[in-house]
This record gives structure tokens, sequence and C-alpha cells, in this order.
């Protein structure tokens, strides 16, 4: 398929928070994800579906350099390379773009089982042809940051499904709602939005009056037409404090939620899982936000309305977003309260130990 010029070359003359929580939570995921998997798996694979041309105007680098630089930079690269090798794989539909982004990455030195590769070409129409080799290559890490709204499902589920396989994707939700409002009206819109969520089923199951609420409706769709087990994201603002696009992780794995979720809440330290354009990404943060745990409290205290193990509740804590860390410190700080005892364990008070919890009477 011919490479198509960049839409919107605009794009990389400014850098602002928004570019800057998406490479953040990149690097943060993947500074887990590398040591979690090439400790055993032999091969491990990054693709970056909509590569960009490898550094902003402003200097800053783009997604393909930071997942790069994140392997190459990290405390244990050489006892991953012992263990494994690593596969990237940079697909850039603009011709310019491409050869900007080689161009930076002959600058790096790499390591003899560190492998980098630039296709220019469309990438949905790539990775289609492409299933057969992700499933030999899994465990992969999927990046699809699109031009515009329209990612086909159909090639989103054949991804999931080509083994352990995460995917990170960049929902343009303003596009995209807009185009959901039109679509029952407008035959052409219908069937993009039946390519996306391959099938009809987004005319009655995205019909919330409230916007937000349409994009959870939207994300929880996708997940089931992806077949993804998990899935987690953070809305992206834009200036006028509406949710500009989704940055949505989907994975069938719970350590792959653990993970991310993780990362959200260090890009989002009070936990608003929401990042705005319009925070200086140069700002210094003398103070870190503290997350707001009440509900977590209440949360805690209804799920202990039968005794259970504390380990039993960090468990059924994974759909919920609080991180298993605030999750100790809202049982702690109840022991402490004297709200509840705990029972059958050795010292110390640990979910380690793992005492059986119950509201005090």
């Amino acid at each position: 398929m011919t490479p198509k010029a960049d839409p919107n070359p605009k794009y990389w003359l400014e850098y602002s928070n928004l570019q800057r929580v998406k490479h953040d939570l990149i690097r943060f995921y993947l500074g887990g994800w590398f040591p979690k998997l090439g400790s055993w798996a032999g091969r491990v694979s990054y693709f970056d579906t909509h590569a960009g041309r490898g550094s902003y105007a402003t200097g800053e680098l783009g997604s393909p350099l930071v997942a790069l630089d994140t392997l190459l930079s990290h405390s244990y690269i050489n006892q991953l390379l012992q263990k494994s090798e690593f596969r990237f794989f940079f697909i850039e539909r603009d011709a310019a773009n491409a050869a900007s982004l080689e161009t930076e990455l002959k600058e790096r030195v790499l390591p003899k089982r560190v492998h980098v590769a630039v296709g220019c070409d469309e990438a949905f129409a790539l990775l289609d042809g492409l299933v057969q080799s992700v499933k030999e290559l899994a465990p992969a890490f999927v990046f699809v940051d699109p031009y515009g709204f329209k990612v086909p499902g159909k090639t989103l589920r054949a991804l999931m499904k080509a083994g352990r396989v995460e995917l990170f994707v960049n929902v343009i939700w303003r596009e995209l709602a807009m185009a959901i409002a039109q679509g029952p009206s407008k035959p052409g819109m219908a069937a993009t939005l039946d390519e996306i969520f391959d099938g009809p089923e987004w005319r009655t199951g995205i019909n919330s009056t409230d916007f937000d609420e349409r994009a959870e409706q939207a994300v929880r769709l996708l997940a089931k037409v992806i077949g993804a087990k998990w899935h987690t994201f953070i809305r992206m603002l834009g200036d006028n404090g509406a949710t500009r696009y989704l940055l949505v992780h989907f994975s069938n794995h719970d350590d792959g939620r653990d993970l991310m979720k993780e990362a959200i809440w260090k890009v989002a330290p009070d936990g608003g899982y929401y990042a705005r354009k319009s925070t200086d990404p140069g700002q210094q943060v003398l103070i870190a936000p503290e997350p707001n745990l009440a509900p977590l409290r209440e949360w805690a205290i209804a799920k202990l309305s039968q005794p259970q193990r504390w380990q039993a509740l960090i468990d059924e804590l994974r759909p919920e977003i609080w991180r298993t860390t605030h999750l100790n410190d809202v049982i702690r700080q109840l022991r402490n309260d004297k709200v509840i005892v705990a029972s059958d364990f050795v010292a110390p008070f640990s979910p380690k130990n793992n005492p059986l919890l119950t509201l005090k009477v």
C-alpha cells in the first residue's frame, strides 16, 4: 500500500502535558514489563503503529525512542539480554517522518540482542499481514496511536488472540463521540463505526446522555470486541476541561492490569485518572498531591461485613482503581482507629502474614 503524508505535521511543533503523560505511561509500564517478560520469554517485542518522526521540534522524544531508551537505560539490561532478545518494530506511513526516525535511531548504539526495524506503510494493513508473526514474536506490547479515530476492532482482536499481547490504544474520543452521534443517520459513518466496533452493537451499547459515561461505554464495548479481560484507561483533557482522548490499556493478564494501574497512579498521583493539556510539562511539583482514600476506606469496610483475609481483599481490589499500597495503608489505619481487629497471625501486621480481618463489634 502506498504510504500517505502526515495529516497534521504541526503536531510535532508542540509538546504539551498530554504528550508527556502519554510517554511517561509508556516509560513506567515498559520499565516493569521488560524485566517481567524478558527474564524468561527468550524474545520480547514492541510495536508502534504510528511511530512519527522521532523527536518533537522542542527536543522531546517521540514514543518509539521513549520505548527503546527505556530498555537501553534499564538497570537490568545486562541480565535481561542474557535471557532474551528484544525486537522493536516502528511503523510510520509518512516517508519523511520515517526517514527522520531512522536518522535518530542511527545515533543509538544497539546491543547485540536488541533489534530495530522501521516500516513505511499503513499500520493496520501491515498488522493484518503480521498477525501470524506477532504470534511467533509474542510476548508483545503494541502501541496504537492513530492519526484519526478509525481503529479496526477486528485487527485489534486478532492481535490480542496472538498469544501474550498487551495493547495500548489512543482512543480519539472527541471525534469518535461525534461519529457515534451522527452514525444512525449517516450510512457511511455507520459503516465506519461497524468496523471500529466490529459490528452494530455501538448503536445500543453507547447510549448515555453523559459525555464521559458514553466514553466508558465505548471503552467497555471495545474491550468486549477485542476480547480483553482488563481495560484500564486515563482521560486526557483538552483546554476546555472535556475529555479529548483516552489512553486505554487492554490485557488478559492480572499482572498487566496491576502494572498499568501503578503507571497511571504515577502520572496522576491525586487519583483523578486524568491529565490536563494546560499543565506545564516543565513545572516542578514540590509537594506531590495525595489521593483521597475515603472512598477506599468505605469500600474496605463494606467488604469486611464478613471477615476476610488481607490477601483476599487485595485480590478483590484489582477491578477497582486503587493500588494495593493504598489498600494496605487503609487497612493499617482502620486497625489503628480500632475499626477492625486482626487475628490468626504472627507479628508484624502485614499482608505477607495475611491475618483474618474483622469489623470490631
